[in-house]
């Protein structure tokens, strides 16, 4: 058992040998943890559950951990505190309590445990200090390829004397662009089977904290597949109204979204407990065989489309699918018509009129049924047809904006928001293992490019990257988690702490400002993308006034530079392929 960083918030003591460490408290601006190694607390395992305690039983509870009942204490500055209590035996459990306001800036938590007959355990013990207060500190938290370094807090450095020797990046808050909406990545089918369904109790609870809660990276903006996808947890692919083929159902008496009952929904609904103002983004791969010209989910050879003459059932079938999640508590801001249209597939895929859905039969339908879900338009990669959905007044009086996929480079976002500066631009897509960018670079070329939210593809996915449906399925496709479900254990990977890098810092609300920027997007007409090599980097400025910079060497060779900063400046180094993270106020 170990005692992880420690935060004003949260203190976390998290269970060896899960995989990667999963026990990383948000990094409020208003602590710093100064304790970057694991204390062991010793051989005891066991369990809480946060339940909040009055009066008397504050200062100590029984509860029942593994091997018989125990106790344990929780000190702050040598003062009995706050304990939490666990209901039931087991082997390994987290113990997580909570550090009240009075504590002041800078403390001292220790934790001492008991259980059954064994004697108190040796005392575990974290410095918390207080963080940079101006400009002369600055906090700073680092990723490296190897994950030596996974979201650690390092050094902190001061701002001092411009060094004329070093190249700078000069930030400054005069100049502000796109205000940030949040950072996520999908919960498709295959992602919540194996954090729901294959997980043991503990691990799914760990794993879960690790992307959603207060202990993890922060993600509050997923998307969410309305029937099957190309990742499916039995390969089979299925939307809320199939019938045997050759028959239709244009009432929806069949209706029913059933299959998600199993691990979807619960795994949606274990996401809101943990951030309730996520928000979720479903978008269809398509709609019900019986609707569609091919009689199949599938698209192949661009046969699949969607007549006109469903599309009043169609807008039925979404408005049925909102009101079903919402029933369930698990309520959808925003909605896609459709998934990378115009693409052949052998898994669920289709074409529509997009513009005349949306203006003739999506809208009307959420409105007449009281939703106020947003629509954005596209959810793919196809410059020329968001200019066109951007340029026609109908159609651009009902979208929100344009969702884009990365999969043509992420610099056409930019171009789009230029027709449109009010519109709002959402990366919705993009899949570590099979792009030209790491998720570090996904994050930041997406911000640099005006979008308001990043939102990766699968959470989720098992070692040889599934379950997915068969041929050609998504070759090289990796989540933020990798789940053994044979083994029943769960792993954070590279993307889980690149993508960190941003969501544990970046708040909801934040606003972009500028930063010089060495490299340089590119799409060229052969089909490759990406960004030039050197340092990437974009600077944000969070609703509570800190200031956010994260860089990333996306080069071979290593990187010395320095931020500027109203007169002052600090200077660092990054190793190729690391990330960084630097926050002031």
């Amino acid at each position: 058992m170990y005692v992880a960083h420690v935060t004003r918030v949260t203190a976390l003591a998290v269970l060896a040998g899960f995989g990667a460490t999963l026990g990383l408290a948000p990094p409020a601006l208003a602590v710093v943890a100064r304790a970057r190694a694991p204390t062991q607390i010793t051989d005891v395992q066991l369990s809480s559950l946060p339940q909040e305690l009055s009066g008397d039983v504050r200062e100590q509870l029984t509860f029942v951990g593994c091997g018989g009942p125990g106790m344990l204490l929780v000190r702050l500055n040598g003062g009995l505190e706050l304990i939490r209590w666990q209901a039931r035996r087991c082997r390994k459990r987290t113990v997580v309590w909570y550090v009240p306001p009075s504590a002041g800036a800078a403390y001292q938590v220790s934790v001492q445990i008991k259980v059954g007959k064994r004697p108190w355990s040796r005392v575990a013990s974290v410095a918390v200090g207080a963080p940079p207060a101006g400009l002369d500190e600055v906090g700073v938290w680092l990723t490296t390829t190897d994950l030596s370094e996974a979201l650690s807090p390092m050094p902190v450095l001061s701002f001092g004397a411009v060094n004329p020797a070093l190249p700078t990046i000069e930030v400054s808050d005069g100049t502000r662009y796109q205000q940030i909406v949040g950072f996520g990545a999908a919960m498709t089918d295959t992602s919540a089977w194996l954090l729901y369904d294959e997980l043991p109790a503990i691990q799914r609870t760990a794993t879960m904290d690790a992307l959603f809660g207060p202990g993890g990276i922060g993600l509050n903006f997923v998307r969410v597949p309305i029937g099957a996808s190309d990742f499916t947890a039995n390969g089979v692919p299925y939307t809320y109204d199939d019938v045997p083929a050759g028959e239709n159902d244009p009432l929806l008496g069949r209706f029913s979204v059933v299959h998600d009952l199993a691990y979807v929904l619960p795994a949606l609904r274990t996401m809101l407990a943990l951030s309730p103002s996520t928000e979720i983004l479903a978008s269809p791969w398509s709609a019900p065989a019986w609707m569609k010209t091919n009689d199949a989910l599938d698209n192949a050879d661009l046969a699949g489309s969607l007549p006109p003459a469903n599309f009043k059932a169609y807008a039925e079938y979404l408005v049925r699918f909102i009101r079903a999640y919402a029933d369930a508590g698990v309520p959808i801001a925003a909605i896609t018509p459709e998934n990378e249209a115009g693409t052949p597939t052998l898994y669920p895929g289709m074409d529509l009129d997009e513009d005349g859905f949306i203006t003739q039969s999506l809208v009307p339908a959420l409105r007449a049924a009281g939703f106020a879900t947003a629509v954005y338009g596209l959810d793919g990669s196809g410059l020329a047809y968001g200019e066109e959905m951007l340029s026609d007044p109908a159609v651009r009086s009902e979208i929100a904006g344009i969702a884009w996929h990365c999969y043509a480079g992420l610099a056409q976002m930019s171009e789009l928001q230029a027709i449109d500066p009010a519109t709002s631009m959402i990366m919705s897509e993009c899949s570590p293992g099979v792009v030209a960018y790491p998720t570090a670079e996904i994050a930041i070329a997406s911000l640099r490019n005006d979008a308001r939210a990043v939102d990766l593809w699968n959470l989720a996915l098992d070692p040889s990257g599934g379950p997915k449906q068969p041929v050609p399925g998504c070759a090289g496709c990796s989540g933020l988690v990798t789940v053994d479900e044979q083994a029943g254990t769960a792993s954070l990977n590279l993307n889980y702490y690149q993508l960190g890098q941003v969501s544990m810092f970046v708040q909801r609300g934040a606003v972009r400002i500028a930063s010089d920027r060495w490299v340089s997007d590119f799409a060229n007409a052969d089909g490759s993308y990406g960004v030039t090599p050197g340092l990437d980097d974009v600077a944000l400025e969070n609703p509570d006034g800190s200031k956010v910079l994260i860089a990333y060497d996306n080069s071979t060779q290593p990187i010395a530079f320095q931020v500027g900063w109203r007169g002052q400046a600090f200077a660092y180094s990054l190793d190729p392929g690391a990330t960084a993270t630097f926050v002031w106020r």
